[in-house]
């Protein structure tokens, strides 16, 4: 098959149509992104709303994802040990739990971030603050403005420049229940109120439900292919919470914003997203229409991923699997090529696979774990070849 551009590969993955290689998808954290970079010459390393997908385009990456859910902004943002910072639904971020560095420890951390060697792991930002703890919270809740030109704006932007080449993701999440969990209410307030205050969290959700229906909606009429969306409602081993609570909270909630957005336009693609084990739910998320279920930790009922693909590779698209918790982060250089290689006999065989870390690239990473990755999938992932014959 002659080569594809980026964009024809992408669609053609999603409707598991043959094509010329696996399609690509790799996201980082802005410390692994800022290291990578300096391997290309590359300098451009926003991430989060301030994304610049350079570096991405030149590994291969197939499309690219804009991010304007509520994750967008706390998790790529400096935010100085003891400092809190307010997003626009009023959550509260900080160093949670975390002790951060001072400046000789820091000095020293930078020195880990060069080409060899694993490096320390980041303090991460983390809600610290909800704003949504009683009904009368709730009452007095402002969502934020679905018309936010801050936000709708690089989409736009985004399309104008790479959509002739490149597929366009708009990811809204967290949507719903992590939404909910981690920002809007704190995890502890969240789980003992469905059984609680089962109607201050249904006001919540209502309330999710709304804005990123909106949004949403403004995110294709400005030119996105396809909205990413869902929640990390799995665990190591298991769901957070049952499928029959995600399916009385959540599933009905997300058929509203499926049906909506293909009103608005019929060929949107829909992803959904959940870190952890959300085996238990595949039924159900291709019950609603998705396209693309990713990023397919490989734990738990995940685990097994030619009894994935066996099961479910007729009826969406994969994405993901490729373990970032162990194998990439502290494995050798062979585990790595070993790891891309049993993805991709497992999960590439006719189709409709996009190869993909099952999270965001972090720090910890070594410079020589990341290569051995990206040069294994070049080596690996074309059809015709071994082992994709």
């Amino acid at each position: 098959m002659k080569e594809l551009l980026p964009r024809e590969r992408f669609i053609r993955t999603l409707r598991r149509e043959p094509v010329d290689r696996v399609s690509t998808l790799y996201r980082m954290k802005h410390e692994a992104k800022e290291k990578i970079a300096r391997v290309f010459g590359i300098e451009k390393t926003g991430t989060g709303l301030g994304h610049d997908p350079s570096l991405e385009l030149r590994l291969g990456n197939d499309a690219i994802i804009y991010q304007i859910g509520i994750n967008a902004e706390f998790s790529h943002r400096p935010i100085a040990i003891g400092e809190t910072w307010y997003n626009h639904f009023g959550v509260g971020y900080g160093k949670s739990g975390l002790e951060g560095r001072t400046h000789e420890e820091e000095v020293e951390f930078r020195k880990t971030q060069e080409f060899w060697g694993p490096a320390k792991v980041v303090p991460e930002n983390f809600p610290k603050s909800h704003p949504v703890k009683s009904v009368e919270e709730l009452k007095a809740m402002k969502w934020p403005d679905p018309d936010d030109r801050r936000l709708l704006d690089p989409i736009k932007a985004l399309c104008d420049k790479y959509k002739k080449d490149y597929f366009i993701i708009v990811d809204l999440s967290s949507t719903l229940i992590e939404a909910a969990y981690a920002h809007i209410v704190g995890t502890q307030n969240f789980f003992l109120m469905t059984s609680d205050e089962p109607d201050l969290i249904d006001g919540v959700l209502d309330g999710l439900t709304e804005y990123y229906t909106a949004l949403g909606i403004n995110a294709i009429r400005e030119g996105a292919d396809m909205i990413r969306m869902g929640d990390d409602v799995g665990a190591q081993q298991s769901m957070m919470l049952s499928p029959k609570m995600w399916r009385k909270l959540a599933k009905p909630r997300l058929q509203h914003m499926f049906s909506t957005f293909r009103k608005e336009n019929p060929e949107i693609f829909i992803k959904f997203h959940s870190c952890g084990d959300y085996s238990p739910i595949l039924p159900d998320i291709i019950e609603l229409g998705c396209d693309l279920s990713g990023l397919m930790q490989p734990t738990g009922g995940l685990k097994d991923k030619a009894a994935i693909k066996a099961k479910f590779g007729d009826k969406i698209s994969l994405c993901g699997g490729f373990d970032v918790q162990r194998i990439l982060p502290r494995g050798q250089v062979e585990d790595v090529r070993k790891g891309v290689l049993d993805c991709l006999q497992n999960l590439g065989p006719g189709g409709g696979y996009i190869f993909s870390p099952s999270h965001y690239i972090m720090a910890d990473v070594p410079i020589q774990n990341i290569m051995a990755m990206f040069e294994a999938q070049k080596d690996f992932g074309t059809y015709g070849k071994f082992p994709l014959n």
